[in-house]
């Protein structure tokens, strides 16, 4: 235990074909986004070969292979031969902002007699090569975001600055000699490239976390501080605080402003209560409309049903014409007929009664 806790895993930057990798002796690596990350790690023992991100269990397995050389998707892990002692190199390429975190690759004999190797992925949104005012590098970034920039350097080696403004006695907020260095929520990271081409340079990486609307200004990165262009490299940063409500932004702002932990999160469970209330309402308000046309339709069709048979049983009394007969009249639609014996008809019901006292 004692020896795999000895063992150095180093790591190597470089800028070949313009893809920055891995220093040595850190176990923090740094890139830049849409370029290729390289960490190589030495084993003695590498017939089974993981490389993991987090901690090698279940999903997290990026790749698991017996293979001196195997690659799945943008991930790739290779057995090398490092001044005759064996080098297990993991490779990422195109890095995203999304790769950012904690890596584990692994080697051993077996499944379970392989020994870890743990590393930090940091990635940088850009890499800054020259001090062009023309070309000023602007990040907008939301507050609780963070940001790690990459400010390349011709020379290598002596104090590293991240300020905030131009370096000035007040305006240092990380200084150090080392080359990983961190206070609050500010971070340093130096890696020296192997390419020709950066030959005696470096890539100073600056970090800050959790950034805050107040954050936003003018930064620089800087070796040395000396006051040449090519000691120091310059970028602002914009932070918004960005709330969003799809129902009333001016409710949102003063319940931000009075209470700063209340998210918009917060407020949908009430949102949901009072959608729902107001369904329920027009349910009720459409079913009490449609019983009320019902009962109209009803009534309206009952009292239709009443006139017309009141007037199939009633013709004869109102079409009735009470006439004055004469002893002579044969109208025949009078109802009444005189009781006259001239004038009667033999089928009468009435007669003529008279008194024989």
């Amino acid at each position: 235990m004692k020896v795999h806790h000895t063992l150095i895993c180093f790591f190597f930057l470089s800028l070949q074909d313009g893809n920055p990798e891995v220093n040595i002796n850190k176990n923090i690596s740094f890139g830049v986004v849409g370029r290729n990350l390289t960490a190589e790690f030495p084993f003695t023992a590498v017939t089974w070969k993981m490389f993991c991100r987090g901690e090698c269990k279940g999903g997290n397995v990026l790749i698991n292979t017996t293979d001196e050389k195997h690659q799945s998707h943008r991930y790739s892990i290779e057995l090398k031969q490092e001044n005759g002692a064996p080098t297990l190199s993991v490779s990422i390429t195109q890095l995203i902002m999304s790769d950012a975190g904690r890596y584990s690759c692994a080697a051993g004999e077996s499944p379970s007699s392989v020994s870890y190797k743990q590393f930090e992925v940091v990635v940088a949104e850009a890499l800054l090569d020259g001090n062009n005012p023309a070309q000023l590098k602007h990040f907008n970034k939301e507050t609780g975001s963070s940001l790690t920039v990459g400010c390349y350097f011709n020379q290598s080696g002596g104090q590293k600055f991240f300020c905030r403004g131009e370096c000035g006695e007040d305006e240092v907020l990380l200084q150090t000699d080392d080359e990983d260095d961190f206070k609050d929520r500010y971070r340093i990271g130096f890696r020296g490239p192997s390419e020709k081409t950066y030959t005696g340079g470096g890539i100073l990486y600056v970090t800050i976390t959790q950034v805050t609307e107040s954050d936003s200004g003018r930064y620089r990165c800087s070796l040395n501080r000396s006051p040449g262009q090519g000691s120091f490299r310059d970028f602002v940063l914009s932070v918004t605080d960005v709330v969003q409500s799809a129902f009333s932004p001016s409710l949102t702002s003063s319940v931000t402003t009075e209470h700063p932990e209340k998210t918009s999160e917060d407020d949908l469970p009430s949102v949901g209560l009072t959608v729902a209330v107001i369904i329920i309402i027009i349910i009720i308000i459409i079913v009490l409309s449609s019983l009320a046309v019902l009962i109209i339709c009803i009534k309206r069709k009952s009292n239709r049903g009443l006139r017309t048979r009141g007037n199939s049983e009633g013709t004869n009394m109102e079409d009735v014409h009470y006439e004055n007969c004469t002893p002579g009249s044969t109208r025949e639609d009078s109802t009444y007929q005189s009781l006259d014996p001239a004038g009667r008809d033999q089928d009468q019901t009435y007669s003529t009664l008279t008194d024989h006292t």
